[in-house]
């Protein structure tokens, strides 16, 4: 059990007057020295988030600079040091199934009057079932670690209605910066409002992702297209042979298996028109703070796996052979977009090939003084 889970479910500080609360002084959410309603009970939530949480997560996201992000975003944030999910460990099994050995033992035993006929008997039976039991449990345990799935302890839907909706209902307001997705229509292509080709698209699965990108107006700062797959960039160009003259492509993706096969997907369409940068495993597996979940896998996940065209080590193939992937949506807005920004210098210099020398050489820099 974490100790950040204990110290929550010991106390909790009052969001209007600071108090430290326990438990049984916040009934029916409200504090019992001012009063005041607050939103959020982390014994009623999965999450175990309460306002104080709450708000740290909206500064972090909003990053001091006003950003906007989705509820998705705030979802994988709330989640993040919350997946997998605490489960009863080998240890506490191991206690419980020790203690009810003995606890059958010794009402055989009453029973028979601690007869010793019965006893010894019972004493017998009782050790060789406890070490199956143990040796199953343990077994279980070892399974549950490197195969089990994990995933966010609170659906989407239910941290909308629960968190998101009980905020505004108690504060007056939704999260300050949280701004609504799925309603932009994809393409976007604000580059030519004539219809005209635009230089440099993001490709990207993720529509809270892009819609993250639109809240924050990134596709007007760098003059991006805006795209969910590669079928929607042919309806912004005239389809070009790889490596020739068109739009050029910048891909994100998540740390999964779906994810490399898309990145795969945009190399073969576009050739060398494209620059990828998405998340790989190498940047997530060892992360204690990541959102790391995992899934059972087809074949189609093996196969693109094994075809990748991102270069994995065999570190990060295994992980993602155990059903392990991270969502690009957990990554916070601010870094979202700083990778976005320095993706768009790379594709610049292979949309012109003559400022990708001068960047290489340096021309684009500020002369120093002799």
């Amino acid at each position: 059990m974490r100790l950040s889970g204990q110290l929550e479910g010991a106390a909790v500080i009052c969001p209007h007057c600071e108090k430290s609360l326990r438990y049984k002084e916040r009934g029916g959410r409200a504090c019992s020295v001012c009063k005041r309603v607050f939103a959020l009970e982390p014994k009623d939530n999965t999450l175990r988030l309460h306002d104080i949480r709450m708000r740290k997560l909206i500064e972090k996201l909003g990053n001091g600079e006003g950003l906007r992000y989705t509820p998705t975003q705030l979802w994988y944030a709330a989640a993040r040091n919350r997946t997998p999910p605490e489960a009863l460990g080998y240890g506490c099994v191991a206690t419980i199934l020790v203690v009810m050995t003995a606890f059958v033992v010794l009402l055989v035993s009453g029973i028979s009057e601690f007869d010793p006929d019965v006893v010894r008997p019972a004493a017998v039976v009782g050790m060789v079932v406890l070490v199956l039991l143990l040796l199953l449990a343990a077994h279980g345990s070892r399974h549950a670690k490197r195969t089990g799935t994990v995933h966010v302890p609170m659906s989407l839907d239910l941290f909308r209605t629960a968190i998101i909706d009980r905020w505004a209902a108690v504060h007056g307001a939704p999260p300050a910066g949280l701004m609504e997705e799925g309603r932009t229509q994809y393409p976007v292509n604000p580059v030519k409002r004539d219809g005209g080709i635009p230089r440099l698209a993001v490709l990207c699965q993720d529509r809270s992702v892009l819609d993250c990108l639109v809240l924050n107006g990134a596709h007007r700062t760098h003059s991006l297209a805006l795209v969910l797959s590669v079928d929607q960039l042919g309806q912004l160009s005239a389809p070009s042979a790889p490596g020739g003259a068109g739009v050029v492509g910048i891909v994100l993706h998540d740390a999964s298996p779906a994810g490399l096969a898309f990145a795969s997907a945009a190399r073969a369409a576009l050739g060398g028109r494209v620059v990828v940068a998405g998340m790989l495993p190498r940047t997530v597996m060892d992360k204690d703070n990541a959102v790391r979940l995992r899934k059972p896998l087809d074949p189609r996940d093996l196969e693109a796996i094994r075809t990748s065209s991102s270069a994995l080590t065999a570190a990060e193939a295994e992980w993602l052979t155990r059903g392990w992937w991270s969502p690009l949506a957990a990554v916070p807005p601010a870094k979202l977009l700083a990778v976005v920004a320095r993706a768009v210098e790379r594709a610049e210099g292979v949309a012109d090939p003559d400022r990708g020398r001068a960047q290489q050489v340096g021309f684009l820099t500020w002369p120093a003084a002799s």
